[in-house]
């Protein structure tokens, strides 16, 4: 079984790689916290790490961040989308 920070970082993309359109930072913590996965500042933490390891590209304007997956990141999930669990899944569709 994959790491909890692990599964935060393919969750986030996964969330990423199914809509459209960017997510806010905003919308990508209230998943998080409304479904008691972790804190508030594991979530920021995971956000910069990803963005650092240029799988999820930020952008600013005003007072929101926006997020993107890379497609480093769309590789990177493909390749391990696997260790997400069913329940997991089930609760990014509903949200």
């Amino acid at each position: 079984m994959a790491e909890p920070i692990t599964i935060y970082k393919l969750t986030i993309l996964n969330m990423l790689d199914k809509v459209d359109f960017p997510l806010t930072n905003t919308q990508i913590s209230n998943f998080f916290l409304e479904q008691d996965y972790t804190d508030y500042f594991r979530v920021q933490q995971v956000l910069s790490d990803l963005e650092d390891a240029s799988l999820i590209h930020a952008e600013s304007t005003h007072s929101t961040t926006r997020y993107e997956i890379t497609k480093e990141g769309e590789e990177t999930l493909h390749f391990f989308e696997s260790s997400i669990s069913p329940a997991i899944i089930e609760d990014m569709d509903t949200y």
